[in-house]
C-alpha cells in the first residue's frame, strides 16, 4: 500500500510515452470520475435516428465499446515514468539474465557493431571485477538521452540496483570536455532555469557525448559512473516489449540465449573505450551474471513536479528522497534487503549523557566542526563531560569513535545520539581509568551537528521497487 493513501499519484508516475514524438511527457490529467447513475427515464418522444460515431472531442476519451466496461476508469500507472526506467533497465536485466557472452557473442565474429567513445575522466580507465561498479545505460532517440538508467553493482556482487532518471528532469548540466569537430573544445555547461535544461539534453545538444551524461549523473547523485552502454531507441523498445511493454513483466524475458542475443545484439552498440571489445563485453557479462536476479532491484530517482514550470511538463529532484537513496547506493546498502540486524557493538546498556565522556577531534576538513559538535552535545544532548580536542593529526574519510572495553556503554550512548554506524566504533583491548574520555574523530562523512553520520539502512518512504525475479507485472 502506498504510504500516501489510495488516491495519491506520484508525479513521477505520470510520465507517458508519446508515440508520435517518441518522447516522454508528463500527463497531469486526474483520473476521470465514473459517470453519474442515470435518472429514471421520463416520457419522451420517439428516439431520433441513430447518429454516426463522432470522434472524441477536446482530447477526451472515446466512449466504451458496446458490451464492454466503461473506459472512464483510473488510468493505469503503467504508461508512466516506468517507460523511462524499465526500457533501458530491461537491457540491464538482459545482460544479467543472459549470462556470459550474450552481448559479446553477437559482435565477436568481426567486431563490427561496437562503437566506442573516449570519455576521459568521466569514467574508469579500465574494467575491473573488484569493488563496486556503476554502469550507465542510455537509450537514445534523435540523438537525445531519452532513457537513462544508472546500474549500481555492489562490491561483493551480492546485489545490484538500477535507478531510472527521467529525461524531462530539469537540472543544470556541467561543463563537458567533449570533442567538437575534433578540436578538443570543451562544451560549456548550462545553468538551471525554470524549465530547462533537461537530462535528455546532456547528450547530443551542442555536441555533448555520453561522457557529458556520465558527468551529469554524477552531479545529480554524487555517484561516480565507471562505464556506459548506449542503444538506439529501436533496440530499447524491443527490449521493453520483450518484458511486457508498459506492464513490465520481467518473467516474460526470453529464457533462451538465442532469443536474448537477437534482442541485445544485431544493431550498433556504443560503449566507453574500456568496454570496446568483445572480450571486455564478455567479461562484463560474466561479472554481472554473478548477481542473483532476486537481488537485482529497479527503482527511479525520487522526483517531484517542477514548481517553476507553468506548463507542468517537467520534474525536479526530490532532494530528501534522492539524497537518502543515493546514500544507500554509495554505501552498498541493498534497497530491498530491509533493516539489517543490529550489530553486537550497538546492543546493550547505555550510559546516561552526563556519564558519557568524550573528546571531539576534527578530521573532517570542515572548519570549526569539532566545536560545533561539542556545542550540540553539551547544549542539546546533555553530554556536559566533553571537550574540544582541536584538529586531528590527519583528515579521515570516515568518522571513528575509539574507546576501551569498560567504556562500551558510553560508546553505545554516543553512537545512538549521533547515529554512528557500528563500523565507526573501534574498541581497544584494555580497560582504562574510570574518568578517561573516549576519542571521537570526525571524518569527511560528517555534515552537520545532529545529522546522522551513518548511511541510511532503509529506502525513502514510498519508493517503489521491483526485483528482476518478480513474477508480478509492475504496471
Amino acid at each position: 500500500m502506498d504510504a500516501q493513501g489510495p488516491d495519491y499519484v506520484d508525479p513521477a508516475d505520470q510520465w507517458v510515452l508519446n508515440p508520435a514524438t517518441g518522447m516522454y511527457e508528463l500527463r497531469l490529467e486526474p483520473p476521470a470520475a465514473p459517470p453519474p447513475a442515470p435518472e429514471a427515464p421520463a416520457p419522451a418522444p420517439p428516439p431520433p435516428p441513430s447518429r454516426p460515431a463522432q470522434p472524441p472531442q477536446g482530447g477526451r476519451r472515446a466512449a466504451a465499446p458496446a458490451g464492454g466496461r466503461s473506459s472512464r476508469r483510473k488510468p493505469k500507472k503503467s504508461g508512466n515514468r516506468k517507460a523511462v526506467l524499465w526500457a533501458a533497465g530491461v537491457a540491464g536485466v538482459a545482460v544479467v539474465a543472459g549470462g556470459a557472452g550474450i552481448l559479446a557473442s553477437g559482435h565477436s565474429a568481426s567486431g563490427n557493431g561496437i562503437s566506442t567513445v573516449a570519455v576521459g575522466d568521466a569514467g574508469a580507465a579500465t574494467l575491473s571485477a573488484t569493488g563496486p561498479m556503476n554502469l550507465l545505460l542510455i537509450g537514445t532517440d534523435k540523438g537525445a538521452a531519452t532513457t537513462t538508467v544508472l546500474l549500481h553493482v555492489a562490491a561483493d556482487r551480492s546485489n545490484a540496483t538500477a535507478v531510472g532518471i527521467p529525461a524531462d528532469l530539469v537540472t543544470s548540466i556541467p561543463d563537458c570536455p567533449a570533442v567538437r569537430g575534433g578540436d578538443g573544445e570543451s562544451v560549456p555547461g548550462s545553468p538551471q532555469k525554470a524549465a530547462s535544461p533537461k537530462v535528455a539534453e546532456s547528450l547530443g545538444s551542442d555536441g555533448r557525448d555520453p561522457g557529458c551524461t556520465m558527468r551529469l549523473v554524477r552531479q545529480l547523485t554524487g555517484i561516480p559512473v565507471d562505464h556506459f552502454m548506449m542503444l538506439g531507441s529501436a533496440k530499447v523498445q524491443a527490449l521493453s516489449a520483450a518484458a511486457g511493454g508498459d506492464d513490465v513483466c520481467f518473467a516474460k524475458l526470453p529464457g533462451d540465449d538465442g532469443q536474448l542475443r537477437s534482442l541485445v545484439t544485431g544493431k550498433a552498440l556504443t560503449v566507453d573505450t574500456p568496454l570496446g571489445t568483445p572480450a571486455a563485453l564478455d567479461a562484463l557479462a560474466k561479472d554481472l551474471a554473478r548477481v542473483d536476479a532476486k537481488h537485482l532491484t529497479f527503482t527511479t530517482l525520487p522526483v517531484k513536479e517542477n514548481p517553476a514550470d507553468p506548463t507542468h511538463g517537467t520534474v525536479v529532484v526530490d532532494q530528501t528522497g534522492a539524497a537518502q537513496l543515493d546514500a544507500m547506493i554509495k554505501n552498498d546498502v541493498p534497497v530491498t534487503a530491509g533493516p539489517p540486524k543490529p550489530d553486537p557493538r550497538l546492543v546493550g546498556s547505555k550510559a546516561t549523557p552526563h556519564n558519557t565522556r568524550v573528546t571531539v577531534l576534527n578530521g573532517s576538513g570542515v572548519f570549526g566542526a569539532s566545536q560545533d559538535v561539542l556545542a550540540w552535545l553539551q547544549n542539546e544532548k546533555g553530554v556536559n563531560r566533553s571537550a574540544n580536542g582541536g584538529d586531528a593529526p590527519a583528515k579521515l574519510a570516515k568518522t571513528t569513535l575509539e574507546y576501551a572495553p569498560n567504556q562500551a556503554d558510553q560508546a553505545r550512548s554516543l553512537a545512538a545520539m549521533m547515529s554512528l554506524p557500528a563500523s565507526a566504533l573501534h574498541q581497544g583491548t584494555k580497560d582504562v581509568a574510570p574518568l578517561t574520555y573516549m576519542t571521537l574523530t570526525l571524518g569527511a562523512d560528517y555534515t552537520a551537528p545532529g545529522t546522522p553520520i551513518g548511511p541510511p539502512t532503509t529506502p525513502p518512504k514510498g519508493l517503489r521497487v521491483v526485483t528482476a525475479d518478480s513474477t508480478v507485472c509492475a504496471g
